[in-house]
């Protein structure tokens, strides 16, 4: 699967993780703005950043069951600005499931829609998916917005679906066939 990354946009380059990455990783785990309306814990110690970009850059890509994570760099600057989380058979087999963050700098640019319209048609193929789900936390519509763009439908809302970090999250599951998200970026 490999043969697949690094994928080029306009301004992005996603590829897998380097040991090296650790320091830009953590810059944005360990934002409390950035980690506010996410899963993971904060403060997000370095240590931890470090350990998680050495797994992730000795990991396969794409392992069935199991999510890897992409890092999203900037062309212009080299700098890694984001990352990808891809949940391969997650929650079924032909399922990928979705989840990304940006650093605070590299939000509000469309950097996300950019390196999501790029890089989910190039799985479609190699890994045999038939359609692409995420969860969003209700406070950040920006997400969902992100989502919209690249063809995925809003389901309900699930109210209080996730304690984390000391309150209940509102969360809403979108999805998008593969097919659908095909036609959208090759229109």
């Amino acid at each position: 699967m490999t043969e697949i990354l690094p994928i080029e946009t306009e301004r992005l380059i996603i590829r897998a993780f380097r040991a090296d990455d650790a320091v830009a990783f953590h810059g944005w785990r360990n934002d409390a703005e950035v980690a506010r309306l996410t899963l993971w814990d904060y403060p997000y110690p370095m240590e931890r950043a470090e350990a998680f970009c050495h797994k992730m850059a000795s990991m396969p890509p794409f392992p069935e069951g199991e999510f890897y994570q992409l890092m999203i760099e900037e062309k212009a600057t080299g700098r890694a600005v984001g990352d990808i989380g891809i949940g391969n058979g997650r929650p079924e087999k032909g399922a990928i499931r979705v989840g990304y963050s940006l650093s605070r700098g590299a939000q509000g640019k469309g950097y996300m829609t950019e390196a999501l319209r790029s890089l989910l048609p190039a799985l479609v193929a190699p890994l045999g998916i038939t359609h692409f789900t995420a969860d969003i936390d209700v406070r950040n519509p920006a997400s969902g917005r992100v989502l919209e763009r690249l063809g995925f439908k809003a389901g309900p809302v699930h109210e209080k679906r996730t304690f984390v970090k000391g309150e209940w999250c509102d969360e809403v599951d979108y999805e998008v066939s593969a097919s659908a998200l095909l036609a959208l970026v090759s229109a």
